[in-house]
């Protein structure tokens, strides 16, 4: 009897074998790890009961077990048996594509998923994530955005978002003042609390003089970090932008004091040199704006920028110029042709304010300059030794004879003659 009944177990577990009906061993379940844990159960939001889903897990799992092979072979049965599971069975071709770094292939297996369930979550899932490992990181994060129902959105969406801020600080570092300008506004929209790409934000709204919007940029920050030089610029050359040249140049005083940058003594004298500027007439700015020094500009400019010139006593009355009434600056080329620097013609009485100064005439004005108000370097040197000899730069070097000198260059030239008188 007991013989008997062994040949009739024997006998139906062969029958079950052929029909294909033996239950299979289930692999040990693996855990993705890394960035695969992102990538969504091909069966999520589905419920397949046994045996078609406990065949659809053994194939999952020898998938993620790196067991392709065996993974194949089930799943091309699996399909053949069970052609209910086609979606999930064409996500998990995704899966093991976008493991494999054969994102083509997915985006393929994916389509054909949207196609039959175009708002099958898991598809959307994995199309993000190609995204991330193709470095699209702006259309991941659009992705996922649409998604806030998966568990992994919200931790995809925070490392999305701290990737995208480093992304757009990078490229603002580079890009032209107005395409850094929208780069970092978009990086702070992720990062609200970033000091460094609120500062450079500052400063490019500063290079382009848009100063109320860099004041109220760089205004969270006053709180925390005011005392860094950077902000401290930045508020300097707000201050600028609005003609309060005395709070800036204050500012720039204790920078320049406080950081022995000699970058901020060079503004520090520009704004000075701005802030004289402001404050002085209407003439003073045309002849500093001159593209062509005349010698009418070179009278106002001499007269405002050497004291020498401009407090001189004791000074001859100057011999009648016809030409010099409706001049702008009368007073000043009165001073120069009382100081023997512009010769009135005893014929014409003419002087000419508007005769252009070409750059040999303006160095030998300026050896006159010297030589004429005493300067010390200048005793016993010839005259075409007397700038080299004080220390002043040569107009001529650099230039041909007859080239033009700008205000700017003149005044330039002028601060040096200042100082040695």
């Amino acid at each position: 009897m007991r013989s008997t009944t062994r040949l009739v177990l024997a006998a139906t577990l062969l029958w079950l074998a052929a029909c294909g009906t033996a239950p299979d061993v289930m692999p040990p379940a693996v855990t993705p790890e890394a960035e695969d844990r992102f990538l969504l159960h091909p069966m999520t939001g589905r419920t397949v009961p046994p045996p078609a889903g406990d065949r659809f897990e053994a194939v999952y799992r020898y998938a993620l077990a790196g067991n392709q092979a065996e993974a194949d072979r089930r799943l091309a049965e699996l399909r053949q048996r069970n052609p209910e599971l086609l979606v999930p069975a064409l996500l998990l071709d995704a899966l093991v594509g976008i493991r494999a770094g054969r994102y083509d292939d997915a985006l393929a297996a994916l389509q054909s998923v949207r196609e039959r369930e175009p708002d099958n979550v898991v598809a959307r899932v994995y199309e993000a994530e190609i995204a991330i490992r193709q470095k699209q990181t702006r259309i991941a994060y659009d992705l996922y955005r649409q998604l806030p129902d998966v568990p992994t959105a919200a931790e995809r969406l925070r490392g999305l978002e701290g990737a995208l801020f480093n992304e757009l600080y990078a490229a603002a570092q580079t890009a032209p003042d107005a395409e850094a300008v929208r780069l970092l506004r978009e990086a702070l929209t992720f990062n609200t609390g970033a000091v460094e790409p609120r500062i450079l934000l500052a400063q490019k709204l500063v290079a382009q003089r848009s100063f109320d919007e860099a004041r109220r940029e760089v205004e969270p920050l006053l709180d925390t970090v005011a005392d860094r030089p950077e902000i401290q610029e930045i508020l300097a050359e707000v201050d600028i932008g609005r003609g309060r040249y005395q709070e800036a140049i204050v500012r720039l005083d204790r920078l320049a004091r406080r950081t022995r940058d000699e970058r901020f003594q060079r503004r520090l004298d520009e704004v000075k040199s701005e802030w004289s500027a402001a404050n002085m007439p209407s003439h003073y700015r045309a002849a500093l704006e001159s593209t062509a020094l005349t010698r009418a500009d070179l009278a106002v400019l001499l007269y405002w920028t050497v004291p020498s010139i401009r407090f001189a006593q004791n000074l001859g009355v100057p011999p009648i110029a016809v030409d010099v009434q409706d001049v702008a600056g009368r007073e000043e080329m009165i001073r120069a042709i009382a100081l023997g620097l512009y010769d009135v013609d005893p014929v014409t009485r003419r002087v000419s304010p508007y005769r252009t100064v070409s750059a040999s005439r303006f160095a030998a004005h300026l050896t006159r300059v010297l030589s004429l108000r005493g300067a010390a370097c200048a005793r016993g040197v010839t005259q075409d030794r007397v700038l080299s000899a004080c220390g002043v730069e040569d107009p001529v070097a650099g230039r041909a004879p007859d080239a033009t000198i700008t205000g700017r260059d003149a005044l330039r030239y002028l601060e040096q003659i200042a100082k040695k008188l």
